[in-house]
């Protein structure tokens, strides 16, 4: 069990690799799998409820298992054990276990989507991770009503972001988050849960704010220590090349195994800067790092995907991927991190691709710190 508690109560670092693509469908990573076959265009890119309304159960439901059961397998969790890599964070959405105990308004949101994609999350903590000594957070990253309006968040109208205009949304995401956490207390392999992924404007972040508040007493209140993860709202996280990173629970006395969950990305907001206008904020996510106050960082999603100023050479890849991972490796303020994403339909695709860590792994573009 010492696997993951070592990373827990921090004598060691996550190192980690998201699992992208696999229980939150998205195609931007997955584009050549036969999930998408025959897809419109007007539907690509929506997220999984727009993908089930096309394809229907009886079609959308045979996609689904067999993508699941083949994007992710036990031969990548060996070969992420291989790599040196300690974690993995797999993004999940609502619907995963089931059922709605919020749903007052007898929406049946729930229904909408293929369904036992819990199974794959069971196989994965209680069989592959466990059996490599890979320590797992569950990632929420697709909450009911929509966090953020974004594909990953499977929106019911692509692009708004309805889960605050609810009670009964919030009410069903604090269900999933205990529920999550009870199922996995005492899985050896499990570390903790992102209780939110990448929230967003209009999405009223008190709300937000209320709610890790009270996803945290309520786990807590059960005995659990599991990690939690929150995330401040993404204008926070960006604005300004960073200057402004908040820590959204405003205080760390008060909450116990608490990261902080940013995504200091530079492929966007960063497409009219040279590359040492990059450089130099890759330089100030490192001072933030340092001089960080609240609780613990934990940058769970981070990648290689930039501006073309920064091209796609190795040696320039890999000065990029060197200089990020310093920035990160501050043991006092940083929990560690996980790159996004395992594994890439343009792994086969291209020479070199930046969202893809097994491609860039096995290239020897990233090197794992010991």
């Amino acid at each position: 069990m010492s696997f993951q508690l070592d990373i827990r109560e921090g004598r060691i670092p996550c190192r980690g690799v998201n699992l992208g693509g696999w229980l939150v469908a998205e195609h931007w990573i997955t584009w050549d799998a036969p999930l998408w076959k025959d897809v419109p265009s007007e539907i690509i890119g929506k997220g999984e409820f727009a993908l089930m309304q096309h394809l229907g159960h009886e079609e959308g439901d045979l996609r689904f298992h067999n993508h699941r059961s083949t994007w992710i397998t036990v031969d990548d969790i060996k070969e992420i054990k291989q790599r040196g890599l300690n974690t993995v964070r797999v993004p999940v959405g609502f619907w995963i276990i089931g059922y709605d105990p919020a749903d007052d308004t007898n929406s049946k949101q729930c229904e909408a989507f293929a369904p036992n994609s819990l199974c794959f999350l069971d196989l994965l903590i209680n069989d592959w991770c466990l059996r490599y000594k890979i320590a797992v957070i569950v990632d929420i990253h697709a909450a009911k009503g929509s966090q953020n309006g974004m594909e990953h968040s499977t929106p019911r109208e692509y692009g708004k972001c309805c889960w605050t205009e609810s009670p009964e949304n919030v009410k069903n995401t604090l269900h999933v988050s205990q529920m999550l956490c009870s199922r996995y207390r005492f899985s050896p392999a499990f570390l903790g849960l992102g209780l939110l992924n990448a929230p967003t404007h209009p999405l009223d972040p008190t709300k937000a704010k209320d709610y890790y508040r009270r996803a945290y007493h309520a786990i807590r209140s059960s005995g659990n220590d599991c990690i939690l993860t929150v995330s401040s709202v993404l204008l926070e996280q960006r604005q300004a090349h960073f200057h402004d990173i908040v820590d959204p629970l405003d205080s760390k006395d008060d909450y116990f195994n608490v990261w902080v969950d940013w995504h200091p990305y530079y492929a966007w907001g960063f497409n009219k800067c040279f590359e040492s206008e990059i450089t130099a904020a890759v330089e100030e996510c490192e001072k933030i790092v340092r001089r960080w106050k609240g609780n613990q960082l934990i940058f769970g999603e981070w990648s290689l995907g930039a501006p073309q100023c920064i091209g796609i050479g190795r040696e320039k890849l890999q000065r990029f991927a060197e200089a990020q991972i310093k920035a990160f490796n501050n043991r006092r303020n940083s929990a560690g991190w996980i790159f996004w994403t395992w594994k890439h339909s343009s792994d086969a695709q291209v020479d070199l691709c930046p969202w893809s860590m097994r491609q860039l792994l096995r290239e020897e573009i990233l090197h794992v710190p010991a």
